[in-house]
């Protein structure tokens, strides 16, 4: 834990912090260290800087509600987010402007120029930190209202505070993309785990030049990406995938290249998404509802699970095919077509609503003996083990059953689903569980990191580039599925994609990116992206479309006990209505910021809002 130990004691909690603030953008620190003090020192400053991270972090660590905009994940009792049925008015307000954290970034930047003692070695690289986490900053804003107000120094009582937003969206991306070439040329190549480094700014380039190319259609932006990819230096695929995320890797994966770092010395499970992943569970619950089998440590899961994966995001775990060794769906497999018919899924007698059951529903049964689970669950791509607890696996030295009466089953705890913390889905998260001795609860002390950039979802980044520019540039298609079969490969353990059109490709490509890095906040962002680029990355529509992932109902499996019947059924329970308007490409200029500032006006809302 030296590592965590390195930057926790530095911060300077109070340091130049900005913690009430009156004004319109927050210009009043409260100081309880001199400014001479603070910068005087490569020691102190950093403790400043880091500090400022913290600051960041959350932003691009809210892995859970970003999955929850789409349907790789469902709510278990609060139903599908507001944002997701469109429920939202122009009041919303997301945390616009972080007027604040720009402050502090501003605070870097100019008080490292101007000290005194730090050499310019020094100065060069913590100006460089500044500014990557400026561009942090602003990149989270951007690509929710494609125009900020941008703030490039430090504002004093005197200054005017009423400021406009950026012209255009271009106007935006230039300023980010800016400040993330002079961090590319002022960072280290290495840095302590935890700290931002060239490699990060490189990576974090690579996916702004996608986000500004889809919203002001520079396609220059594309080469740009391709290149920043491509100057990333020390960092591999980890072919332990599953480890990145918990405890094994946490330190020692060649993939990652920047993560958030806790430490149990100030961290407990109710601090990390693991809280609300496990369920809530104990043997009295499963022997009253006729379920099985019991655990052998009572109570090894209680906690607040409040989402869970669907059958949506497991479609997309492709299977291989004992046959032809292909990689295909589950359902489409040999070995499961061979040994199962498909039939009504009313007649199975196992939705705990007809609702559940709708036109697109479907069921299944053994024709052969053969049970269903080992069928839909075998020979998957490897990130599938990795990330998705599923029934009749081994889950913290317990067997989990998810089938109908099974011991964590939707309804095992008080006999209906979305009234408890269970999963709703009959699926439930291991991507991102440590080991903690002896269950994770509420109170009890772990480390904990958090997965920002690494090497994988760089080179995925770099494939959606080359698909974007095979589109002119034919030769580019080879190339990007090339690229893309490398995480496909290493990750995945699946054979590689035979795409030869741009159309398959990127149908691999779409389903490659969402399975990599489920959990990660990724999956909404990109959907919206390629709903920008439209034609065969958004289903052959023109740009700026419908999207039709966005408007699909989350699903869920329910298995009979004896996994000789199943069906596929639409979530009911928590109000799973789903809808996405082309307004929510950007999301709305919070009107409150609009009625504050007098530099703004009714006229720069985003459409549709």
């Amino acid at each position: 834990m030296k590592i965590i130990k390195y930057i926790l004691p530095l911060l300077l909690c109070s340091t130049l912090g900005l913690q009430s603030c009156n004004d319109f953008l927050d210009t009043k620190p409260s100081a309880i260290y001199t400014e001479d003090l603070v910068w005087s020192t490569r020691n102190t400053a950093e403790a400043f800087i880091l500090q400022t991270y913290n600051s960041i972090i959350g932003s691009y660590t809210d892995f859970k509600t970003e999955d929850c905009f789409t349907t790789n994940s469902v709510w278990v009792y609060q139903g599908c987010p507001a944002e997701v049925k469109e429920q939202k008015d122009r009041d919303w307000d997301f945390g616009f402007g972080n007027f604040g954290t720009v402050r502090r970034c501003n605070l870097i930047i100019e008080k490292v120029q101007a000290s005194p003692t730090l050499s310019e070695a020094e100065k060069k690289e913590l100006i460089a930190e500044g500014k990557m986490l400026r561009a942090m900053t602003y990149y989270y804003q951007a690509k929710h209202t494609g125009r900020v107000i941008w703030v490039d120094r430090v504002l004093t009582e005197t200054d005017e505070f009423n400021l406009p937003l950026t012209k255009t969206i271009v106007e935006s991306y230039s300023y980010i993309l800016k400040d993330l070439d002079d961090a590319i040329n002022g960072l280290p190549n290495e840095s302590k785990t935890g700290r931002l480094n060239r490699n990060a700014a490189l990576a974090l380039k690579s996916e702004v030049c996608l986000t500004a190319a889809a919203y002001t259609g520079n396609k220059s932006l594309y080469a740009q990406a391709v290149e920043a990819v491509d100057a990333i230096k020390g960092y591999s695929l980890d072919s332990k995938y599953e480890s990145m995320f918990n405890q094994d890797g946490a330190y020692s994966s060649p993939e990652i290249i920047f993560a958030h770092y806790r430490s149990k010395e100030n961290t407990s499970c109710q601090n990390t998404l693991m809280q609300e992943m496990i369920p809530n569970q104990n043997n009295d619950a499963i022997n009253n509802y006729k379920c099985s089998p019991t655990f052998k440590k009572d109570y090894i899961f209680e906690a607040w699970m409040s989402h869970a994966p669907s059958q949506n995001l497991v479609d997309d775990y492709l299977v291989i095919d004992r046959l032809t060794g292909k990689a295909v769906r589950w359902n489409e497999s040999t070995q499961f077509k061979n040994s199962t018919k498909v039939v009504a899924p009313a007649t199975l007698n196992l939705a705990f609503d007809p609702k559940e059951i709708t036109a697109e529903s479907i069921g299944y049964e053994s024709i052969d003996g053969s049970k269903l689970n080992e069928l839909m669950y075998e020979n998957r791509d490897q990130r599938f083990y990795g990330t998705i607890v599923y029934d009749s696996c081994q889950f913290y030295g317990e067997t989990v059953t998810l089938c109908k009466q099974g011991n964590l089953n939707r309804t095992a705890r008080v006999g209906a689903p979305g009234t408890s913390h269970m999963p709703l889905t009959n699926y439930i998260w291991r991507k991102g569980v440590y080991n903690v001795s002896w269950r994770i609860y509420s109170g009890v002390p772990t480390d904990y990191h958090s997965v920002i950039f690494r090497y994988g979802r760089a080179l995925l980044n770099k494939t959606e580039a080359l698909l974007c520019m095979a589109k002119e540039d034919a030769s580019k298609l080879s190339e990007a599925v090339a690229t893309m079969n490398q995480t496909r490969m290493v990750h995945g353990g699946l054979p590689p994609s035979e795409a030869v059109t741009l159309a398959q490709a990127w149908s691999d490509y779409k389903t490659e990116r969402r399975v990599d890095l489920a959990m990660e906040g990724d999956y909404y962002w990109s959907l919206l992206r390629w709903g920008k680029y439209g034609y065969e990355a958004n289903h052959g529509q023109n740009p700026g479309s419908v999207i039709k992932e966005l408007n699909m109902p989350a699903t869920f499996p329910e298995i009979s006990k004896d996994r000789q019947r199943m069906f596929i059924g639409n979530v009911q329970f928590t109000n799973d209505s789903r809808e996405f308007r082309t307004r929510r490409y950007l999301f709305p200029i919070p009107q409150g910021q609009i009625n504050a500032n007098a530099a703004l006006t009714e006229a720069d809302q985003n459409g549709g809002w």
